[in-house]
């Protein structure tokens, strides 16, 4: 049991590694210019494992920025207004409310 516990814990560990790793190269392709590589990073990020809150928040808005470079705008409004709605607790709420003012 203890052999099971311990496997479980380094797993999750490496899927939170793996996370903030695609949350990383998602930003540096957001730089980049690669949108549409960032919306794929951002998914990965957030399927290795269920994200924190403020990760979460984070995402949303990474990925709502590269859908406005990529022209996508209803989407993009959409989830500037679902991250204000849905993480108000969080800095990106704030941010989002910035990106809904424009």
């Amino acid at each position: 049991m203890i052999i099971i516990s311990l496997l479980i814990s380094t797993l999750l560990g490496y899927a939170g590694m793996a996370q903030k790793g695609a949350l990383i190269r998602a930003y540096n392709n957001f730089e980049d210019g690669d949108d549409e590589n960032v919306l794929n990073l951002t998914s990965h990020a957030e399927n290795f494992q269920k994200p924190s809150r403020e990760m979460k928040a984070e995402l949303i808005y990474l990925r709502s920025l590269a859908l406005e470079k990529l022209d996508r705008n209803d989407e993009a409004q959409g989830l500037f207004k679902y991250r204000s709605k849905e993480y108000n607790d969080t800095q990106y709420c704030d941010m989002a409310q910035e990106e809904l003012e424009e």
